[in-house]
């Protein structure tokens, strides 16, 4: 009763929709974003595996998608790049190595600043294989060279020429040009739902 009285009053006091109403058009929000991520996203995702498999087997790294002649924008696999990181297999190496130069704490373990100041500066030598610290000229045991160039499960997407993109694909959907791609995903057609019919042809 309190809850009416309230609405009631609103109701009375405000040029705007009541606050139930505002209240069911946001659940009815909610239920649609819900919804729409699990229908939508594994249609985002969908490339991702694909591209990556391909990266893997044969080196492309980049997905340029375009309707006709419009370039609607390109998906680029994300790589790890090059770094110097801790050997796990030879951690012993580089505790005795930060002892030596203060990168010890008192409970005898590696100071994790000194660590990420040490890796910052280390360089790894092509000709030697060896990980160099460039402030000191000393090699570092305990560490090793990890190559880049390896897929890290990710991918960027960028739209062309940033809004332009956005629009040409827009234009393109709500024009029914993709429909004929979308007969198994009727969910993203433009216009009015296929019928079963439709899809078999």
């Amino acid at each position: 009763m309190a809850n009416d009285a309230v609405e009631d009053q609103q109701a009375e006091h405000s040029d705007g929709p009541r606050l139930s109403d505002t209240g069911l058009i946001g659940a009815l929000a909610r239920l649609l974003i819900e919804h729409q991520a699990e229908v939508i996203q594994p249609r985002v995702d969908a490339p991702k595996a694909e591209l990556i498999k391909v990266y893997i087997e044969g080196g492309q790294s980049d997905l340029v998608v375009r309707v006709g002649d419009d370039v609607i924008g390109r998906y680029k696999v994300n790589t790890a790049r090059p770094k110097v990181v801790v050997d796990q297999d030879n951690e012993e190496a580089l505790n005795k190595y930060a002892d030596k130069h203060g990168g010890t704490k008192v409970t005898i373990e590696r100071d994790p600043t000194w660590e990420k100041a040490l890796l910052k500066f280390a360089k790894y030598d092509e000709d030697t294989g060896l990980i160099i610290d460039t402030r000191s000229g000393e090699v570092v045991p305990g560490l090793k060279y990890e190559k880049g160039g390896g897929p890290t499960g990710g991918l960027t997407w960028t739209w062309e020429q940033g809004e332009v993109g956005k629009k040409r694909l827009m234009r393109l959907h709500q024009e029914g040009k993709l429909n004929h791609l979308l007969k198994e995903t009727p969910e993203l057609m433009a216009g009015p739902r296929p019928t079963a019919e439709d899809v078999q042809h």
